[in-house]
């Protein structure tokens, strides 16, 4: 190819109907995640379920978060067999209640 590099533009009707990727608020700049049609700020994607991408519910009496959708807790047991919170967390969180 002569170490040439040819550029084929599109016509100047077809750039004005195309979004510039510089079309956005101040206030939505960032990283995103895009799952389920719903756009999920990169700073908070911890929250939501790593499965079906819900938000994330957090449970006070056993200090952990737990996605209620696929009814899993999102955090392990801790390894302190003498823990108040883990002692007596239900193998799943929407369990019965002792």
């Amino acid at each position: 190819m002569n170490g040439k590099m040819n550029f084929f533009l599109d016509p100047k009707n077809r750039v004005a109907q195309k979004p510039s990727i510089m079309n956005y608020k101040q206030d939505e700049k960032g990283l995103y995640l895009l799952a389920d049609k719903k756009f999920i700020n990169w700073m908070d994607v911890h929250t939501f379920c790593h499965t079906c991408m819900d938000p994330l519910t957090f449970d006070n009496e056993f200090d952990a978060s737990y996605c209620a959708s696929c009814n899993e807790w999102r955090e392990e047991r801790c390894s302190d067999i003498s823990c108040e919170y883990c002692e007596n967390r239900p193998a799943r969180p929407l369990d019965p209640r002792k």
